[in-house]
C-alpha cells in the first residue's frame, strides 16, 4: 500500500492538476445575460362616451379612475391598470393624435401604490411631467384619490404621495388638482368594489378637473 503524500509531493500533484481545472472552467460556455423585461403596453379602453369635441383643447389620460369622466372640449384616454410609467410611454401618441390640444391632464398612481416603491413612484412622476412639458404642452396633475377600501398602509402611502406631489408640482410650476379632501371617507362616491368611482364620483372628479382647466387654460 502506498504511503501518505509527502508535503513536497502533494504540492507537485496540486500544481499538475490546477491548470487542467482552470482550463475546464474556461471551456464552459458563458450563460447569456438575462433579457430585460418587455415594456408594458396597456391598451386604451374604447371610449364609453363620444368626445366632447373633434378638436379638443385638452386630453385627460389616466387609469380606470377616469373611465366615466368627460370634460368640455376634451378627449379622455382611459388605460385600465395603467401605472405612471405606462402613461408616460403613451404621451407621444397622445400628442400626435391630438395636435389641437394644448394641455394634457394626468390622473394616475393608484395602481403604483400597491407596489410599495415610493422612491420609484416619485421618479416616475418626475419623468412623466418632464416628458409632457418637453412636447410643448401644458401639464396638469390630478392628485390621488384615497379609496375607501385602502388598508392603513395604503392610505398612509397615498397621503405621502399627495403631500409630495403638492410640493413637487409647486416647484415645477405645474398645476395640481387636490382631490384628497373631496373624496376622503365619502363611500357614496365609490362603486361597490370601493376602489373605482361611481357616476357621482366621476362627476365630482370631472368638476375638479374642469375648474383647473378653466383656471390655467390659455386659448391657442
Amino acid at each position: 500500500m502506498a504511503g501518505p503524500f509527502l508535503p513536497s509531493q502533494l504540492h507537485v500533484w496540486l500544481y499538475s492538476i490546477a491548470p487542467q481545472h482552470r482550463s475546464a472552467e474556461q471551456s464552459r460556455p458563458t450563460a447569456p445575460p438575462p433579457k430585460p423585461p418587455a415594456p408594458r403596453r396597456v391598451a386604451r379602453e374604447r371610449p364609453r362616451h363620444p368626445p366632447s369635441s373633434t378638436r379638443p383643447v385638452a386630453v385627460l389620460v389616466g387609469s380606470s379612475m377616469v373611465r366615466h369622466v368627460t370634460l368640455p372640449r376634451s378627449e379622455t384616454w382611459c388605460l385600465p391598470g395603467a401605472r405612471v410609467e405606462d402613461v408616460q410611454t403613451r404621451v407621444p401618441e397622445v400628442v400626435e393624435q391630438h395636435p389641437t390640444a394644448s394641455t394634457i391632464v394626468v390622473h394616475v398612481g393608484s395602481n403604483d401604490i400597491r407596489l410599495q416603491q415610493s422612491e420609484k413612484l416619485k421618479s416616475d412622476f418626475t419623468s412623466l411631467i418632464q416628458t409632457i412639458l418637453a412636447t410643448g404642452k401644458k401639464c396638469i396633475v390630478s392628485g390621488p384619490i384615497p379609496s375607501v377600501c385602502f388598508s392603513d398602509m395604503q392610505f398612509s402611502r397615498v397621503r405621502q404621495l399627495h403631500a409630495w406631489l403638492v410640493g413637487h408640482c409647486s416647484r415645477e410650476r405645474v398645476p395640481f388638482v387636490d382631490n384628497f379632501g373631496s373624496f376622503w371617507r365619502r363611500r357614496s362616491l365609490f362603486a361597490r368594489d370601493g376602489r373605482h368611482l361611481n357616476r357621482a364620483g366621476a362627476s365630482l372628479l370631472a368638476s375638479n378637473l374642469e375648474l383647473a382647466l378653466e383656471a390655467h387654460h390659455t386659448p391657442r
